[in-house]
């Protein structure tokens, strides 16, 4: 205890002192705060440390010469054991592996200090480490002992040299394999290793001393500190720090490191790659580079790039990413960079040019499958309007009844075909989003009674009772497209009437919902769906029986048409569980009452077929062919009309340039000039002479909602469709007649 007394702090003790301050809180921060392969090694060598400089600030603190000599023992343990683990840790962390061999390693830890610890303890009988010529020696300001080595200490420290030349070796070899990246690094390994070496044997040899004292403690102290600041401080031994550097070299996507002038200041091998070695160097301005410089030099004006758009360089395509590097010292302008990164998207760039080549591909495949459709929808509908036009024409001459049975199967076939075009086209329109609904009131009893008033003959044909119901307070008037509910509404109905031998078929409608939704049911008492076919009745072209034998026809798409058709405004079309006998189908539509309650049940031209007396009317029919003028000439054969037909468009302008027609039915296809055209010059006449103009009627097979919107942007008053049904065709001509009528006593009426 009486070597703690009496201590004599100076510049030598406290230099000691001081670096194993610095020590003890290196010591402390890698134990908290870092981990890296070797951790526990390295942190026995820098305790082995801590012990050896605690004693050789005591030693250099100390007056007497027993003191120093005791206190040079007492450093043994920590002498022997720093070595020892600083070979375990240059494995451990060139092999990247955690502690094997832990039963060799507590050896090695172990047996040497205590033995070495022995032969300390025994010095003074012995003298094995230090001889008997060991003395105290004074030069200057400073006193120190000039120890008489005995033998024991050249056998500890040339087994000491063994551990420190095989971690040596061990750091040659990784030098040798390693990637350029790490080579650093190693190269501070094997100085830190070889310099405590160097000073000691210098101290062996030429008795060079520190304070009078061996060098080794200090130089082994100075190597592990700066080695414990890198790795306190996330450099070079930590391995996210390591990640990081690796990650900016070995990355294939151009880094550039550009400081606050525009300068560079590193760039990864990538980037040297894409902008070829000789162009990159440090301190370069950037704003030469090919592509990327002018924006690169906009970062350095405005902080932000003006035009960021994708960069082709070398085949490839980047995409640019800026990042801000900030000073961690608060000054007036804390930027000190940016990180520049040129994220490779070749790849990318490739599969949208592929998808948007695709698109394109497809949008024009649609395209053509319009047209296609159109056209075929046009050529089919031409002739098929000169078939069902004749059977009309035909019906009102003097026919016995097996040629009234003729004209039937006749006009049954063309209203199968025409139903068959109509249905592709619809389900052409909604798989392309075309559809276009309309909303306007109409009488909701109207439609559902003309529903069984249509069928009400073919059901009664085959024996079935088909009856109507209908709740008693439903809204007279509601909202919605008319035309569409018609169609889901008659494909239902006819589906029953058609699938179903024996029973009835009962059309239902009613409020449900609180009023909110329209259920209208369509029961039958056929055959039913199976379980299996329930969804797949639903599907385009599919029906419950597939079979090439299948009893009934049809194309299976009235289904599914009427199902996105009830989508479309709002609502849903499904089949209801399974009813006691025959199937039961449901649509359920939102049930909107009309806002202004018109009384359409009591309108003049509701239902009825009786032309009020009206002044003649003057028709102009233009169409190429022939069999097309033939029938609408028939059809107005039984109406007041002066009818007048040509073939084209450039006559209907002859005719029109001196005479007034009420009514124009002009076709649209027609050689020399469409009637598009034709209708845009006869309203330029009528314009010029300031006449009142007529009512043009498009008569066509071409009635995609496009194509009609294209016919009254032109000017035309009304589309109808072909093949031209008479009972609807002369509904449209004596609505016109009315408006003409109309108009005739309001021009009366006026003052003169």
């Amino acid at each position: 205890m009486t070597c703690l007394l009496n201590l004599e702090m100076n510049l030598a003790s406290g230099s000691a002192a001081a670096l194993w301050v610095v020590c003890s809180v290196v010591l402390f921060r890698i134990t908290r705060n870092n981990s890296f392969a070797g951790q526990l090694a390295f942190v026995l060598t820098l305790t082995a440390m801590l012990w050896w400089l605690f004693t050789v600030v005591l030693d250099l603190a100390s007056p007497s010469e027993t003191c120093k000599i005791g206190w040079s023992l007492a450093a043994w343990p920590g002498i022997v054991v720093l070595p020892v683990a600083w070979t375990f840790f240059v494995c451990d962390y060139t092999s990247n592996t955690r502690q094997r061999r832990r039963t060799l390693r507590l050896f090695a830890y172990m047996s040497p200090p205590i033995l070495v610890s022995a032969i300390a303890l025994t010095n003074a009988q012995t003298h094995l480490l230090y001889g008997v010529d060991t003395r105290l020696v004074t030069e200057g300001a400073y006193t120190y002992v000039e120890f008489d080595h005995g033998p024991l200490f050249f056998v500890v420290a040339a087994g000491l040299y063994v551990f420190l030349v095989i971690a040596l070796g061990v750091l040659a070899f990784a030098f040798l394999r390693a990637k350029n990246v790490i080579r650093p690094f190693l190269a501070a390994l094997i100085i830190i290793t070889a310099a405590p070496m160097a000073a000691n044997l210098s101290y062996i040899a030429w008795d060079l001393t520190v304070f009078g004292f061996d060098p080794t403690p200090f130089t082994f102290a100075v190597s592990l500190i700066a080695l414990s600041w890198l790795l306190v401080n996330n450099s070079m031994m930590d391995t996210a720090s390591q990640g990081r550097t690796l990650m900016f070299y070995a990355t294939r996507d151009p880094v550039i490191l550009m400081d606050a002038d525009g300068r560079l200041a590193d760039a990864n091998p990538a980037a040297r790659n894409v902008f070829r070695e000789p162009i990159l160097h440090q301190g370069m301005t950037l704003d030469q580079l090919d592509q990327v410089g002018p924006m690169l030099s906009d970062l350095c004006k405005t902080g932000e790039i003006q035009c960021l758009k994708p960069i082709r360089l070398g085949g490839r395509v980047f995409d640019l990413r800026t990042a801000l590097i900030e000073s961690p010292i608060q000054t007036k302008t804390p930027l000190l960079g940016w990180l520049v990164s040129l994220v490779d998207i070749t790849e990318r760039e490739r599969s949208a040019e592929a998808l948007r080549e695709a698109l394109a591909h497809a949008e024009a495949a649609n395209r053509a499958k319009t047209n296609f459709l159109a056209n075929v929808s046009h050529e089919i509908r031409t002739p098929l309007n000169g078939v069902l036009g004749m059977v009309s024409v035909l019906s009102d001459t003097v026919l016995d009844n097996e040629q009234q049975e003729y004209l039937k199967v006749i006009e049954g076939s063309g209203q199968v075909l025409l139903t068959t075009i109509g249905d592709v086209l619809d389900l052409s329109k909604i798989e392309a989003e075309q559809m276009v609904l309309e909303n306007s009131p109409f009488v909701l009893r109207d439609i559902v009674k003309g529903a069984g008033s249509l069928f009400a003959a073919t059901a009664g044909e085959k024996g079935l009772t088909l009856s109507v119901d209908i709740e008693a307070g439903l809204p007279k008037v509601i909202n919605g497209d008319v035309h569409r509910f018609r169609q889901v509404l008659h494909n239902l109905v006819s589906n029953a009437v058609k699938f179903t031998e024996v029973g009835q078929v009962l059309i239902s409608a009613t409020a449900i919902d609180d009023g909110m939704t329209l259920l209208v049911r369509v029961s039958d008492t056929g055959p039913g769906v199976p379980d299996e076919a329930r969804d797949a009745i639903f599907q385009p072209f599919r029906q419950a029986d597939s079979s090439d034998t299948r009893k009934f026809g049809g194309t299976g798409l009235g289904l599914s048409i009427s199902r996105e058709l009830c989508h479309l405004m709002g609502g849903e079309l499904r089949l209801a569980p399974s009813a006691p006998k025959g199937a039961v189908f449901e649509i359920r539509l939102p049930l909107i009452p009309a806002d202004d309650i018109l009384d359409l049940e009591n309108r003049p031209d509701a239902f009825s077929d009786v032309f009020p007396v009206m002044p003649v009317m003057d028709v102009l029919v233009v169409d190429d062919n022939k069999t097309n003028r033939f029938i609408l000439e028939k059809f107005l054969s039984s109406s007041s009309c002066r009818v007048q037909s040509v073939s084209s468009g450039a006559e209907a302008i002859e005719l029109a340039r001196d005479l007034a027609f009420d009514i124009i039915l002009m076709d649209i296809q027609m050689p020399g000039m469409d009637g598009v055209e034709t209708t845009r010059r006869i309203r330029s006449l009528e314009q010029a002479s300031a006449r009142e103009p007529g009512f043009i009627v498009a008569v066509t097979a071409n009635t995609m909602p496009e194509q009609s919107a294209h016919y009254l942007s032109a000017g035309m008053d009304e589309v109808l469709a072909k093949p031209v049904s008479k009972e609807p065709f002369l509904k449209m001509i004596q609505t016109v007649r009315r408006k003409v009528a109309q108009c005739a006593e309001d021009k009366a009426a006026l003052p003169r």
